[in-house]
């Protein structure tokens, strides 16, 4: 598969760029943004990077696709783009057009915002999120970028009108010294924290009550599906590393895609095998995945289980939905929208098998990565169907605020490409709490306590993460 990126070997910026952000800045009155960029000899672990560099600036990042040998990793803030309510998705786009014209660099290479959104508006406050808001991208002090075999290092630092350039130089090459050295820093593998509390919310016999409503409101046709989630919470006697965490979730699945934002106190994280979209040169590519079942105790009890997955028409009905809500989204601004031959496949997991269908597109004019994340989000893969009643019957049945879980989370660039994936598998890490999610797709036939098994098979992966398995 073609890498999402392509990266040029740059130009080497001198001192020159920051008296240009600086002219800039004082000509529009405003702040604007100076970044370097320069190679690096070898290809640095992202995670030992984001351990190291956000030990020492704070609000680490990543995006991580060892898959595909792309990696995103970061740490400081040179520029934040939040946003609140139902226009979150437009709100970040504009915010993104308007930075295009305040940055100075001298490179061609990929320049990324990285970060997330809520999965529905928050019109309460909760506890549980009030770091993070309904959306938040954010442009790193420092990032390690990789891509076609080679890596990259890249410092930005803001500049005001009343700025000092010399100040400005100063920090960028300090920035830049200390990254070479996190560059090379070995990735810390700490002991997992020890398990000192655990609670479900809601308790099972609640969620299985919620799960039966979902299939009587299903069987009167009130809608066709309904996604519902619950959260697991850990309490730890120390601290967990986010790191150490993502490292082990890579060993196990290093097909997933691997994300992490710290704000403030908290750190979300998760490895998730479900793209949302990617945009790449006009080419859409979405990933369809719905209907589960779990891994075999050896591959002739996987294969066996495999089989049962693809001739189940519980879970063929889920994923045919899924499917059919993605073709619909895309067709009104794509053309070529077509499922992959020999769809749907088996693809799997540390812990579960999922029906898998690839579905690409192309749009026939420029676009912005993010107008598609906010046509596809929520699929009913993670909503339901149709979209408007089955969020009706979330709010309703669920006892929980999702926040950023099942949400889109990757990275875009200035000119609107980029890839967003559905921040399944996650979890939300507060000082010694963790808060982890998984949801399973309700339909007319499903059975209270085996949705609630599902679950616990797709905690699974996370919970030995924190050595909480």
């Amino acid at each position: 598969m073609t890498p999402t990126l392509e990266l040029e070997r740059p130009t080497v910026a001198a001192f020159g760029d920051v008296e240009t952000a600086l002219q800039l800045a004082r000509q529009l009155s405003r702040q604007t943004l100076v970044s370097r960029i320069e190679a690096l000899p070898a290809i640095p672990d992202p995670l030992a990077f984001l351990h190291a560099a956000s030990q020492a600036l704070g609000h680490g990042v990543l995006w991580d696709q060892t898959a595909f040998g792309i990696a995103f990793a970061g740490a400081g803030i040179a520029h934040t783009i939040a946003a609140n309510g139902s226009s979150r998705f437009g709100s970040v786009s504009s915010a993104i057009a308007d930075l295009n014209d305040h940055i100075v660099r001298d490179d061609d290479v990929a320049f990324p915002l990285i970060g997330g959104f809520a999965f529905s508006p928050s019109y309460e406050e909760s506890p549980t999120w009030q770091e993070l808001p309904d959306a938040l991208l954010v442009i790193p002090s420092v990032l390690v970028q990789t891509a076609n075999g080679s890596a990259f290092l890249r410092a930005t630092a803001p500049v005001d009108p009343d700025t000092s350039p010399a100040d400005v130089n100063a920090a960028l090459c300090s920035t830049m010294e200390q990254a070479r050295r996190w560059a090379q820093s070995p990735l810390a593998q700490p002991h997992a924290p020890a398990l000192i509390g655990r609670s479900s919310v809601p308790e099972r016999p609640v969620w299985e009550s919620s799960v039966a409503a979902a299939v009587a409101l299903i069987c009167q046709d009130h809608l066709d599906k309904v996604v519902l989630a619950r959260e697991e919470r850990l309490l730890f006697d120390h601290a967990p590393s986010p790191a150490a965490t993502l490292a082990r979730l890579r060993e196990v699945d290093p097909a997933a895609t691997r994300f992490a934002l710290q704000s403030g106190a908290s750190w979300f994280i998760g490895s998730t095998p479900e793209r949302l979209v990617r945009l790449r040169d006009f080419r859409v590519d979405v990933t369809c995945l719905a209907g589960s079942i779990a891994i075999g105790r050896d591959d002739a009890e996987t294969n066996a289980l495999s089989a049962q997955l693809l001739a189940s028409a519980k879970d063929r009905e889920e994923h045919d939905i899924v499917v059919r809500s993605t073709i619909d989204a895309l067709q009104d601004i794509c053309e070529l929208v077509a499922p992959a031959p020999d769809s749907p496949r088996v693809v799997q997991a540390r812990s579960v098998q999922h029906l898998e269908t690839p579905v690409s597109a192309w749009m026939p004019r420029a676009g912005h990565v993010l107008d598609l994340v906010e046509r596809l989000h929520p699929t009913p893969a993670v909503g339901g169907y149709p979209r408007d009643r089955a969020l009706t019957a979330i709010r309703e049945l669920e006892a929980f605020d999702r926040g950023w879980y099942a949400a889109p989370f990757g990275w875009t660039d200035l000119h609107g490409e980029g890839e967003f994936a559905v921040a399944i598998r996650s979890a939300l890490l507060t000082g010694r709490a963790a808060s982890l999610f998984a949801g399973c797709g309700i339909v007319a036939e499903s059975v209270p306590a085996a949705e609630w098994d599902e679950t616990c098979l797709k905690l699974r992966p996370m919970l030995a993460a924190l050595g909480a398995a």
